[in-house]
């Protein structure tokens, strides 16, 4: 990151903030084009989860090679100038890269599910064996997750 001054760095408060999120943007690659997409999503033990339906481009990417980019934005904020380019945007996000791969297993694609509707405070286990063979659950094995704040993160543990 160019302006370290930005940086959360410490894993545990980029944790705190993600989970503050309320959607992801997903970046995939088909083989000859980037593939950008808004998804729900849960994190636990240094993985995203996220559902979808059984076919459709960001399966397709996933099989095609697997590499997975994302951000998630907790604040934004558009600050506004009376002269020109001196807008700028007050800001807390997350984002980071890694591997997807499309879980088979029904108690893995339980444990991804249970994450997702975790994060959104909703009910979890007890899934339909027929709903859950039917949705596509896909977890992504983070590599590298960075936080960026601005202003300059003051180190607040409160993010």
């Amino acid at each position: 990151m160019r302006k370290k001054k930005r940086a959360i760095e410490d894993k545990a408060l980029i944790e705190k903030l993600l989970l503050r999120c309320e959607a992801l943007q997903l970046g995939l690659w088909d083989g000859e084009q980037p593939y950008v997409v808004t998804v729900n999503f849960g994190y636990a033990d240094g993985a995203i989860y996220f559902h979808s339906a059984g076919e459709g481009r960001k399966l397709e990417c996933i099989k095609k090679n697997g590499l997975a980019s994302f951000v998630a934005v907790a604040e934004h904020e558009l600050i506004r100038a009376d002269k020109a380019c001196g807008f700028s945007t007050y800001y807390k996000s997350v984002s980071g890269f890694g591997r997807a791969e499309l879980l088979s297993d029904p108690q893995e694609k339980a444990k991804g599910l249970d994450a997702v509707m975790s994060h959104y405070g909703g009910p979890t286990g007890a899934y339909d064996d027929k709903v859950l063979s039917r949705t596509a659950v896909v977890r992504i094995d983070v590599e590298s997750m960075v936080g960026k704040v601005n202003p300059a993160f003051p180190g607040d543990p409160q993010i």
